[in-house]
């Protein structure tokens, strides 16, 4: 990684899964975005059209330098049956081969994912060192996310992976850290911050509660309690460099992009970077 920031936007921001999944919106609104790159999601549907995909948009010209990856990978790292688990890994795999497609750099991974989060956390770390075979292969950094769990918060379990596998990357996400009381935290876990593990943030902000009538609310930067002046004066002094990802969404109810909303995000975080 280069020791720069780089502001980058997720193409989640501007799809839903499952109904506005098509690679054809990132073509359609990547070029109005004021940002250096993108963190690409994976939809479920996209293992069919790999070889279309990636040349889509290898030739579109945008840059992708991380990838977010499917998030069912960790549903399956989590099953009791071994086939079920070496099912997971293949998917993983067929995610690092459109990242090489794209040249993309650093793919996070949800390594559990709802709705079992880390009941069977045990399992997912048993093919953990398989993945990180994998990643070394194609040469991509595999950053493990910090998402919420049921029995342990973000970080004992990224510990738990980190004790499996020494090559441990991280991927920070602000609101998931802000709801366990967790992002000044990290700031005081040496663990975290040795052999430069940490390059991708994924940055949104939170009130506190994730849910709105059973409908999961996303907030831009500025929208809820977070200190990002704070956040990114610490992150400095940690001496992370990397990627900063917008992560939440602007999509009207008509599933109308706000793109407008998503240049303002950014450009607000832009003022942050160093």
């Amino acid at each position: 990684m280069s020791q720069s920031i780089t502001i980058l936007c997720s193409t989640g921001a501007f799809s839903r899964y499952p109904d506005h999944t098509g690679y054809e919106a990132v073509l359609q609104y990547g070029p109005a975005l004021d940002v250096a790159g993108f963190e690409l999601m994976f939809y479920p549907s996209w293992y069919t059209e790999i070889e279309k995909i990636g040349t889509a948009l290898h030739n579109s010209g945008l840059r992708f330098p991380a990838m977010h990856g499917e998030k069912s990978i960790g549903t399956l790292l989590g099953q009791d049956d071994p086939a079920e688990r070496q099912r997971g890994v293949q998917c993983l795999i067929e995610n690092f081969r459109l990242g090489q497609m794209l040249n993309t750099q650093l793919l996070v991974l949800h390594l559990w994912n709802w709705p079992e989060l880390d009941d069977n956390l045990d399992n997912n770390l048993s093919v953990l060192r398989q993945c990180y075979d994998e990643a070394a292969r194609y040469e991509i950094e595999l950053a493990i996310e910090t998402i919420p769990g049921r029995h342990y918060d973000p970080l004992s379990n990224i510990k738990r992976a980190l004790q499996c596998d020494p090559r441990c990357h991280i991927a920070l996400d602000t609101e998931f850290l802000a709801n366990y009381k967790q992002l000044d935290t990290i700031f005081e876990t040496p663990w975290l911050w040795e052999s430069d593990r940490v390059h991708h943030v994924h940055i949104k902000d939170s009130d506190g509660q994730p849910f709105l009538n059973g409908k999961r609310v996303y907030l831009h930067p500025g929208e809820g309690n977070i200190d990002f002046a704070r956040f990114f004066q610490r992150l400095q002094h940690a001496g992370f460099h990397g990627n900063l990802s917008l992560e939440a969404p602007a999509l009207a109810d008509d599933s109308e992009v706000l793109v407008r909303h998503l240049n303002e995000s950014l450009h607000n975080i832009q003022r942050y970077a160093w």
